[in-house]
């Protein structure tokens, strides 16, 4: 005879074993529905590739009124205080003071920014030494940043204005450019985290949404109510195969993107996939949420439209926002915001304190929104319909 706490051990490596078997074939279900549906194909697969090509292509011209500009005056002399008054009476410009102790780069990525100039130490006595000839002030700028660059051709001018107006001659000041990620940036490598985002974003809401309405309109919910499959069971499934379709899209986004764009394999960071999973379990729980709000399915898949495409354009994906300080505060309440931020930091910056801290922030996102779509997912409600 079996002893009691064995037994209970057997049942219950038998129930996870069970469990993991319905698990996977959900999965291998879905493998098949999906390359039997050319729309999900489309919508998850070459959507994604038409906007890597599409704005990989186009840069998006910006008009602004005003340029935030970070300035850190490590000099502190009044020689100093003079430029950045001068930088300061440009109405056009809105100056913003940096600690000395601050890291600018670091800053400028953390707060969506695009411009730092920072004037180093002993810049006053380096410009009126004789036996140098130039004392530079040096500008970082994100280099995929239109405003970046109108704000380094408006402190190129005022700087030369300066000194012309101290000296009476040529400027001894000049200005050092460094690029605000790296000289082997690109446009590209900069704009394929966003289109990771996307890819992630549409698989998990999109996805599931499309997913749901064809569950709902086919009668699958009411067969999966009279089998042994759990709610839980079932949204891991659900993540299970959405992570496997973003991991896929993302690999032929970047290969893509080598073929075309020459992008460069080396910003495939090991963060990736850890990424592409919390972002899979935000989106794909938000894509049940809806589909259980929304009863009628006709309506769910345009329910999530509304729903991703301000998220898309608030994310800073496709063009810059740093320079419109209310789009910044509204983009903090999109998921999508730290995905992409998450993305940039361990591929571009290589800044992984701030990738897990974004990574962070989403996963709590994620969970959260996981939990409240597994409990508000109610077969039984739909087998009334």
């Amino acid at each position: 005879m079996v002893p009691e706490y064995l037994q209970k051990l057997i049942n219950f490596f038998t129930h996870l074993r069970n469990s993991f078997r319905r698990i996977r074939n959900h999965i291998g279900i879905s493998i098949r529905l999906f390359y039997r549906s050319p729309g999900s194909i489309f919508l998850l697969v070459i959507y994604p590739m038409i906007l890597l090509l599409l704005f990989g292509s186009i840069f998006a011209t910006e008009d602004a009124f005003t340029f935030h500009l970070e300035v850190q005056d490590k000099d502190g002399t009044s020689f100093s205080e003079g430029l950045i008054q001068e930088l300061d009476n440009q109405d056009i410009l809105v100056i913003h003071r940096l600690d000395s102790t601050i890291n600018p780069k670091e800053y400028l990525q953390e707060n969506n920014l695009h411009s730092c100039l920072v004037i180093p130490l002993n810049w006053t006595d380096n410009s009126i030494n004789p036996t140098i000839s130039t004392s530079n002030v040096t500008l970082i700028i994100d280099p995929n940043s239109n405003k970046a660059h109108r704000v380094a051709l408006i402190v190129l001018k005022t700087v030369k204005d300066y000194s012309l107006s101290i000296s009476g001659e040529e400027p001894p000041i000049g200005i050092t450019e460094v690029n605000f990620y790296s000289d082997s940036v690109s446009y590209i490598d900069f704009f394929i985290p966003g289109i990771i985002g996307v890819i992630i974003m549409n698989t998990g809401i999109l996805g599931v949404i499309n997913r749901q309405v064809h569950f709902k309109k086919s009668g699958l919910f009411r067969k999966l109510a009279t089998t042994p499959i759990t709610r839980w069971e079932y949204a891991t499934a659900e993540i299970g195969w959405q992570y496997l379709i973003a991991f896929f899209t993302t690999l032929l986004a970047f290969l893509v993107a080598w073929a075309v764009f020459s992008f460069s394999w080396g910003s495939f960071d090991e963060l990736i996939p850890i990424i592409l999973f919390v972002g899979v379990l935000v989106f794909s729980g938000i894509g049940l949420i809806i589909s259980q709000l929304v009863r009628n399915p006709n309506n769910a898949l345009a329910v999530g439209t509304l729903v991703t495409l301000p998220m898309l354009f608030l994310s800073g994906i496709f063009f810059d926002i740093s320079g419109i300080q209310a789009l910044v505060i509204i983009s903090k309440f999109s998921p999508l915001t730290y995905i992409v931020e998450a993305l940039r930091s361990s591929m571009i910056n290589r800044n992984f304190s701030y990738a897990w801290l974004n990574i962070g922030i989403a996963f709590a996102i994620g969970i959260t929104a996981f939990v409240v779509g597994v409990f508000l997912t109610q077969w039984d409600v739909d087998k009334k319909q």
